[in-house]
């Protein structure tokens, strides 16, 4: 197998003092590529003479930044040890390329989240990377989706994705259990968890990660699959500020609309729940047409089903460090203290939202967090404080840049000071109040068996119920210098498309053919991958976005219009994306591995070999 040969780099941290220090010879190459980095100021120079006392003091940590020794090999510090994160890092792992991975939980926390489902443009991958026979024996053959009402009266139903038609059909398992499968897969020795990233620097010669507890890992590139809050975003952003090079639609602060809580039950009583013996899983919907919420039902194999409360919320708005008018949270754009008019839409959605009583959120120190696609929780800190401006009314109308929309459910109170908290969004289910937030969607019947919603409910362990407030958004700035972003961390996406785990793998596997690909990991190879891994993803995943905020309309709408696009909708005519060829013929592979063979009737696209070993194009 034509692999590329692994160089024998030992990992740096800040405790090796063996670590290269060599500067590029040619300066003025790297500030052609890098023009946005100041030189070194004289104090880091060292000063021959005869007094110590008399010597400037010199910073070491410029120079270790540089740890080449071989121009032809990359190396990446990845931060973020969830699903993006790891998937990347085997994949490198299998290229010969090195990495170390930064994962800020520690791997006792609670499990986290509810399903994650997979389908065919990324199931062919993990075939290739050898995990598909793991995940077969995990999941379930995902078969359709059935929306019921109140009373479990039939809605309309969409049929499962056609596996011949594209070689593998969507199937359905624990984020948790996903999570392990590469968790095991994954090289331990380039695995550093409790690692919380507080600071990164880059120069033309290599990056650096520093963390809380005083270690400092070193590479070519950063690889920020830090999720929704990326922390590797933050930094970036800032910088890119400071120098005027922020481009405005990424100063825009958050606006949160969606909240998801979710959770995996214990193992169900056939008998009770019938449904659950079935080896395929058909998802079970409740559509409330009265307020903006859903619950849905996911077997996930071990007679245990994962669900999740999908909710339009009263909107809460957060500032970044990077946003507009820092200090002026509520400024109109036409007001002298906002000097950015192209912020109009968000800035008169955030005035009007917050008149009729949303929710702000603002941030005394930067806010790290984990990606809203990791398996894990996070260790529990206090590195940021929120503050909460309750709304007044159990029933708001908000204008925002998708239009207006109307609110009859409030928000999920989190202003109480005993609430638990694992990193910013996520909370555990003892500070949830289902009976005063959802009481009528517990009265519901139970789509899977006997007894209401919340007789089902008692079989999740609270410590296992998560909620994490959600914001669709895709940035325009995916990368700068050596470091670029990844998943969440680019792109976010709402839990009702079930895109979130896929869209991330798919970006690991275009940036990773393009980081093989490089003959050199000189600025000029990385800044041209990184705008070609740009080029390549942002597209879809604007599509992929815009698909989404169809189906939240389509469940969470309000009115008349909102009527009529269900009723469209769940007509026979709809296909719900999942037998869309368009979506699916995307079926990329590792362009340096064998590539497994197209099974489907519809082939994918065509994909060439690694240009490393052959500029031959097949047709696979």
């Amino acid at each position: 197998m034509p692999y590329r040969t692994r160089v024998g780099r030992p990992s740096v941290s800040s405790q090796d003092n063996h670590t290269s220090s060599t500067i590029s010879s040619n300066p003025d190459d790297n500030e052609a590529f890098y023009p946005e980095l100041k030189p070194l100021p004289r104090t880091h120079a060292p000063l021959a003479t005869n007094d110590p006392s008399l010597a400037i003091p010199f910073d070491m940590s410029i120079l270790t930044i540089s740890h080449k020794r071989d121009m032809s090999s990359v190396k990446a510090v990845i931060v973020g040890g969830g699903i993006t994160g790891l998937a990347i890092a085997i994949m490198m792992e299998l290229g010969g390329m090195e990495y170390e991975i930064l994962e800020r939980s520690t791997g006792s926390e609670p499990e986290i989240g509810a399903a994650v489902a997979l389908g065919p443009p990324v199931l062919r991958l993990l075939e290739q990377m050898g995990l598909l026979p793991q995940i077969e024996k995990a999941s379930k053959i995902v078969t359709g989706l059935t929306v019921v009402d109140g009373e479990c009266q039939r809605v309309g139903r969409v049929d499962g994705v056609d596996a011949e038609r594209y070689a593998y059909p969507y199937r359905v398992l624990t984020r948790k259990i996903f999570h392990d499968i590469l968790m095991e897969r994954v090289n331990k020795n380039h695995l550093h968890q409790g690692k919380l990233v507080i600071e990164t620097l880059q120069n033309p010669n290599g990056v650096s990660c520093k963390c809380s507890d005083g270690s400092t890992y070193y590479g070519d590139i950063i690889i920020g699959a830090d999720g929704a809050h990326s922390l590797t975003r933050e930094k970036m952003y800032v910088q890119l500020r400071e120098q005027g090079k922020l481009p405005e639609v990424d100063m825009d602060y958050s606006i949160y609309e969606h909240v998801a809580i979710g959770g995996v039950t214990d193992p169900l009583d056939h008998n009770l729940y019938p449904s659950i013996k079935s080896d395929s899983a058909e998802f079970q919907v409740i559509y409330t047409k009265d307020y903006p919420c859903t619950l849905w039902y996911m077997p996930v194999g071990g007679s245990r089903v994962a669900w999740y409360i999908s909710n339009s919320s009263a909107p809460k708005i957060k500032h970044h460090p990077y946003s507009h008018s820092q200090g002026h949270s509520m400024s109109s754009p036409t007001s002298p203290e906002c000097s950015h008019p192209t912020l109009t839409t968000r800035a008169v959605s955030a005035s009007a939202s917050t008149a009729a009583g949303m929710v702000l959120l603002t941030s005394t120190s930067p806010i790290v967090s984990m990606s809203t696609s990791s398996s894990t929780a996070s260790v529990t800190t206090a590195h940021h404080t929120t503050s909460v401006l309750s709304s007044s009314s159990s029933s708001t109308t908000s204008t925002t840049s998708s239009g207006p929309r109307s609110s009859t459910t409030p928000p999920l109170s989190r202003s109480s000071s005993h609430q638990s908290r694992i990193n910013h969004d996520w909370y555990i289910g003892t500070s949830i109040d289902f009976e005063s937030q959802f009481k009528d969607l517990l009265d519901k019947r139970c789509a899977l068996g006997v007894g209401s919603v919340r007789d089902f409910m008692k079989y999740t362990p609270k410590k296992s119920i998560s909620a994490v407030d959600l914001e669709e958004r895709l940035y325009k700035t995916w990368h700068h210098g050596r470091i670029v972003l990844v998943g969440d961390a680019c792109h976010q996406h709402l839990v009702i498309g079930g895109q979130g785990a896929m869209q991330g793998l798919l970006d690991g596997v275009c940036l990773v053919n393009l980081l093989y690909d490089m003959e050199h990991s000189t600025p000029h190879e990385i800044t041209k991958a990184f705008k070609k891994y740009h080029s390549k993803r942002s597209p879809v995943a604007k599509s992929t976005i815009e698909e989404t905020t169809i189906l939240d309309k389509m469940f969470h709408g309000q009115g008349f219009k909102a009527g009529l696009m269900r009723r469209f909708m769940f007509s026979t005519v709809w296909s719900f994306n999942l037998k869309n060829d368009k979506l699916n013929n995307n079926r990329p592979q590792l362009s340096f591995l064998p590539f497994v063979e197209d099974r489907g009737l519809s082939k994918a696209n065509r994909q060439k070999v690694s240009g490393r070993l052959t500029r031959k194009t097949f047709a696979i």
